[in-house]
Parts: C-alpha cells; sequence; structure tokens
C-alpha cells in the first residue's frame, strides 16, 4: 500500500505542471476535495460543464501517467 501511495503522489506532481492553475483546483476540488462541479464552478467563474471537463482532462492525463509508473 505504501507503495501505491507513491505511486500515485509520483502521478499527482508529473501532470500537475502540465495544466493551468484553474485546471488543476477544478480537478482538486472535486476529486480530492469532493465538491459538486457546480460549487467550484459558481467559486471560480465558470459552468459546472467546464469543471466537469478540467477534471475528465486531469483526470485521463493522470491514467496514462499512472499506467506507465506501473508498467
Amino acid at each position: 500500500e505504501v507503495e501505491l501511495d507513491e505511486l500515485r503522489r509520483r502521478a499527482l506532481e508529473l501532470v500537475r505542471s502540465e495544466f493551468e492553475d484553474r485546471t488543476w483546483r477544478m480537478f482538486w476540488e472535486t476529486v480530492v476535495g469532493e465538491r459538486a462541479a457546480a460549487d467550484v464552478g459558481a467559486e471560480l467563474g465558470v459552468s459546472a460543464a467546464a469543471v466537469r471537463m478540467a477534471r475528465s482532462r486531469v483526470l485521463r492525463r493522470l491514467k496514462e501517467a499512472f499506467s506507465d509508473l506501473i508498467s
């Protein structure tokens, strides 16, 4: 489990720099913070759909990076 946590941390570090701060925040608040897309969007001045799209882009990239780390 410790190794898995380390892989997750590395995957996050690898892709963090690929996204704008606001995009990363939309992902982080909805996934890690478990906040609703509508709430995050209202806070950042974007639609809930924009938050969901940003979250999806980051998650897709994390999956790519994560699969590379464990193969």
